[in-house]
């Protein structure tokens, strides 16, 4: 049963996720990702590049250190990049189409009458 709760869970979240990926399906949206990506793991992933071609052994240490801990499990480099590039979409860029209210897509994803059926079609 808690097993069950644990996975409801989680499919929930990636779906209130992917319906906020959806609402980035502009041209503002797809910049403020790019920039939201490039403030928390693009850099790093420019200076493994660009440490490589010059032969400075510095930049690959500090962008490979930083992609690790990126990568490493635990840290929350997805949810943050998306709501850096939801502030960055809005407050920025004031793009205001396509606008997903999370909480109200959460209340949605977690109404009683759905989660029953769930539970009855699971049985």
């Amino acid at each position: 049963m808690m097993m069950h709760k644990f996975k409801n869970f989680w499919v929930k979240f990636f779906k209130v996720v992917w319906a906020v990926i959806k609402s980035m399906n502009t041209f503002r949206g797809y910049l403020a990702l790019f920039i939201a990506y490039l403030i928390y793991h693009g850099w790093a992933v420019f200076f493994v590049a660009f440490g490589s071609i010059v032969g400075n052994a510095w930049m690959i240490g500090i962008g490979t250190a930083v992609i690790l801990f990126w990568f490493g499990p635990g840290t929350p480099v997805i949810p943050l990049i998306i709501v850096t590039a939801l502030f960055i979409k809005k407050y920025i860029l004031f793009d205001r189409k396509h606008h997903v209210n999370i909480r109200e897509e959460w209340k949605k994803l977690n109404d009683v009458k759905v989660f029953q059926n769930e539970k009855h079609k699971s049985l």
